[in-house]
This record gives structure tokens, C-alpha cells and sequence, in this order.
């Protein structure tokens, strides 16, 4: 079965370290983890105090990552509960250690901690319904009929149909590509409430780069 401990270097080296980019909707983020969206996780008073430590304020400077990103590597409580937040947020809300492929489980993994836990369960689904699962329902739902049919897929071909999913959606997300309109897909991003976003597109080839960082194996 898929396995957290296999992944989770790789999210590192994907979300790397402290960080506040202009226009990155997640605003300041420490290993990924964006304070826009959870601001109550435990970490932000940790990222804080070492930043009055060093005398930075926010928004830090690009010019003040190295220290702090010193700083805060060399907490020991902080890097725990990072890696707690991905665990439990991600990795056991889709329920990844009941997949077989590593691969697979690595791409939902890596999209749910990227666009949301909800958006890959739905995508896996989609790919299911595609390779001829159709008795399944596209609601989100990660089941016993879903998990089946996740470890009886052929993974190369489900892995496939993830990746496609992601790229689309994130050319789509940017607003550098549509799917045509009769396509399954624009009619799953629809549903999925994506919007295109030109101001995302200075984005568009970290997304895509994380796709391509999770390589398939059996």
C-alpha cells in the first residue's frame, strides 16, 4: 500500500520554505502550509516569534528568507506538526493509505494539497468514470466502491488520466488554455467552480513542475 514516509520528501522539496509571494492568494506560507487559508494552524505563532527574533516583519523581504528559513528549519516542534498537517489533512482524508499504487496516491496527495482535498477525490472519480466505472457517482465521497475501483484500475492508465486532469486544470486555473466545450473536462472543472485567472499565470509552470516531480511506478 501507498506509503506517507515515501511522499512526504518530496512534498518538501515541491513546497520548499518560508515564503510570501505578491498575488499568491495563499499569502504567507511556511512548507506550503498557507496562512490564508489555515490561519489557525498551531505552527503560525513559531513562524512568528522567529520572525520578531531576526526583527522581520511582514510581509518579509526575499531578503530575510535565508534566516528565517534557518531558523525556522532548526525547529524541531514546528517541522513536527508540518508534517502532522500533511498527514492528517491530506494523506488521511483521501484516504491514501488504503491505495495500492504509490504513484497514484502521490498525485491525489500532491493536487489536494495544492487545489483543495475535495477537487482529487472528484478528479479520481472522473477517471474512474472514464475507464469505465461508471456505476460510481462523482461526489467526493471516498467509499469502499471508490477505493475499490482505485486499486482495481490499471494504475498506469488511472495515473494517466490524474495527470491529464491536473495539467488541464491548471492551464485552465491560469487562463492559458480551455478544454473545448463539449469536453467531459470543461464540463468537470465547471462543476469543480474553476475559474480562470490570467493573474495566476506567472504560477502556471510551478504547478506544472509538480506534476511532473511525482513520476509513475508501479
Amino acid at each position: 500500500m501507498a506509503d506517507f514516509a515515501r511522499f512526504y520528501p518530496r512534498l518538501l522539496a515541491n513546497e520548499g520554505g518560508y515564503c510570501h509571494t505578491p498575488g499568491d492568494a495563499g499569502q504567507e506560507t511556511w512548507r506550503g502550509v498557507a496562512r490564508a487559508y489555515h490561519p489557525q494552524w498551531a505552527g503560525w505563532p513559531l513562524v512568528d516569534a522567529a520572525k520578531r527574533r531576526l526583527g522581520l516583519r511582514s510581509p518579509v523581504p526575499p531578503a530575510g528568507y535565508p534566516a528565517l528559513n534557518k531558523a525556522l528549519g532548526a525547529d524541531n516542534t514546528l517541522n513536527t506538526w508540518v508534517k502532522a498537517f500533511y498527514k492528517t489533512e491530506f494523506w488521511d482524508v483521501l484516504r491514501l493509505d488504503e491505495v495500492r499504487n504509490q504513484a497514484v496516491a502521490e498525485q491525489l496527495a500532491d493536487h489536494g494539497v495544492n487545489a483543495g482535498p475535495a477537487r482529487p477525490a472528484r478528479k479520481l472519480q472522473f477517471s474512474q468514470r472514464q475507464l469505465g466505472y461508471t456505476a460510481l457517482a462523482e461526489d467526493g465521497a471516498l467509499g469502499p466502491a471508490t477505493l475499490r475501483a482505485t486499486n482495481d484500475c490499471p494504475p498506469r492508465l488511472l495515473y494517466n488520466g490524474l495527470v491529464a486532469l491536473r495539467q488541464a486544470f491548471y492551464r485552465y486555473r491560469a487562463g492559458q488554455a480551455s478544454p473545448p466545450a463539449s469536453s467531459p473536462v470543461l464540463g468537470l472543472l465547471t462543476r469543480l467552480r474553476v475559474r480562470p485567472d490570467a493573474s495566476q499565470r506567472p504560477f502556471l509552470a510551478a504547478w506544472l513542475g509538480r506534476v511532473a516531480a511525482l513520476p509513475f511506478a508501479e
